[in-house]
């Protein structure tokens, strides 16, 4: 039987789009769209500026790929570092139970080695094709490792899991048979990294699953010349992935690798954000927006008490809390729960900087206590980013919602039309109304396509769209 590294690189090297059933095949561009639309969004981010401009400094002349939005380019490798910060610039990209931003990872890699290999000899069967096969060896890697756990315990797993599905997704593009694929692995497995101290203030967060797509392509490149990996990088036990990362024998399950693979799809399973904040605090968030429905209002609270997982109340809960950037107060479960009982939405024009240190949102949000729950721990993964929330009115009743899974998640997705939305939205910061629709229509019938070429065009854009220099506008006070 061949190993469970082997078994990936085989899958991704043979899939076919014939064998991915319809509604997965839809769900996938979905989900492109998704991440398309995050990563336009955040294309004139301030921490997407400043490495945009670190990018031009050390590539002046530009390269031979895309950076989206602007109508740059640069190398390939560092538009897959730009354009993978610019989908995670904001907290709105995918999410997944297996702790993975799938979009992130993906998609900058593959569309670099598409511009690589040149956008007239990649059709658009192929790039679909080998998304799809990214969406479904990341998620796979983060199973077997019990990404939740390791949220708790400090690692930003996105970061770690990342440059797995981005090797084999660039891979695809480039033609690799599955020994070099299998190579790809063992490359992409020793250039993990992240650890979630980033995210009490700082911009790094925002690049660490771009640092995982720049590492899959690279990953995929090396391997297409020949250059080696670790041989089962997954099994290995001495300085192997999983050994080395839980620090163990035991705190992983090889066989979640390839359980189900071709017929359990996890392109189902990845989860859209509505709420422009940490995928762990989205349950919550849900629930208050129900008790908002109902009549509850910021004045009426006296205390709130959220009840999560150990992983998400120590990723999404720490005191103090302090307003030291965007960064942190998309984590703060308990500023979350203030922006959205205030200002009423969590959402572009409400997580701005001018509104970090509003003394009001401060004051709130240090009413709220997060505690583990660990009768929810004991239900298993489909509820684990669940949440119980209570809370305590002035006039002394005591509410409480309770939110198994969040509207977004794979056991309660949006519908095609409200991802659409959403993406419409986001993608108008930098694109003009006619080119955010025929984006829209290209990739909804992209495997019709007979390159790229179309594509990528309408992802780099021409200029910067009036105001995008711009954070986006704090609602008046």
């Amino acid at each position: 039987m061949p190993s469970h590294t082997r078994q990936l690189a085989e899958f991704a090297t043979n899939l076919k789009l014939s064998d991915v059933p319809p509604e997965v095949v839809a769900r996938a561009k979905s989900i492109i769209l998704d991440g398309l639309g995050c990563g336009l969004f955040g294309a004139h981010l301030k921490w997407t500026r400043i490495l945009g401009g670190v990018i031009e400094r050390l590539e002046p002349q530009g390269g031979s790929a895309s950076i989206w939005g602007g109508g740059k380019s640069a190398s390939a490798a560092s538009a897959a570092l730009v354009n993978g910060t610019m989908i995670q610039a904001y907290e709105l990209d995918d999410a997944n139970p297996a702790s993975i931003h799938s979009c992130a990872a993906v998609l900058p890699a593959v569309f670099a080695a598409a511009e690589l290999v040149g956008v007239d000899k990649v059709d658009g069967e192929t790039l679909l094709t080998a998304i799809i096969a990214g969406f479904e060896v990341g998620p796979r890697v983060g199973l077997c490792m019990n990404g939740n756990k390791m949220l708790g315990d400090g690692w930003h797993t996105p970061g770690l899991f990342g440059p797995f599905p981005a090797a084999v997704a660039a891979g695809r593009v480039l033609g690799l048979d599955s020994e070099q694929i299998f190579q790809a692995l063992g490359i992409a497995g020793p250039q993990a990294g992240g650890i979630l101290a980033t995210q009490f203030g700082s911009m790094v967060k925002r690049m660490l699953s771009a640092k995982a797509a720049q590492s899959g392509l690279y990953s995929a490149l090396l391997a297409a010349d020949g250059f080696t990996g670790i041989a089962n990088v997954f099994e290995e036990v001495y300085g192997g992935f999983c050994t080395t990362f839980t620090q163990s024998t035991d705190q992983f399950d090889l066989s979640e690798l390839t359980d189900g693979l071709g017929t359990r799809w996890e392109t189902m399973r990845i989860s859209i954000k509505r709420h422009a904040c940490v995928g762990t605090n989205l349950s919550t968030m849900d629930a208050i927006e129900e008790l908002m429905q109902e009549g509850l209002k910021a004045d009426d609270v006296e205390r709130i008490t959220v009840k999560m997982t150990r992983d998400a109340v120590n990723h999404s809960w720490w005191l103090p809390y302090e307003p030291l950037g965007l960064t942190a107060a998309q984590m703060h479960l308990g500023f979350c729960i203030a922006m959205k009982l205030i200002d009423g939405e969590v959402f572009v024009d409400q997580m701005v900087e001018e509104n970090m240190g509003r003394p009001d949102l401060i004051a709130f949000a240090k009413r709220v206590d997060c505690l583990r729950d660990e009768e929810r721990e004991k239900k298993g993964r489909p509820f684990a980013r669940g949440a119980d929330v209570e809370v305590q009115l002035k006039d002394g009743r005591v509410i409480r919602k309770v939110v198994d899974n969040f509207l977004g998640s794979w056991q309660k997705p949006m519908s095609d039309e409200q991802m659409a939305v959403k993406y419409r939205r986001l993608a108008a910061k930098s694109l003009a109304p006619e080119d955010v629709k025929a984006l829209e229509r290209l990739v909804r019938d992209v495997e019709s396509e007979p390159s790229v070429e179309r594509l990528v065009r309408l992802l780099r854009g021409s200029t910067p769209m009036a105001g995008a220099e711009h954070e986006p506008a704090a609602r008046a006070k």
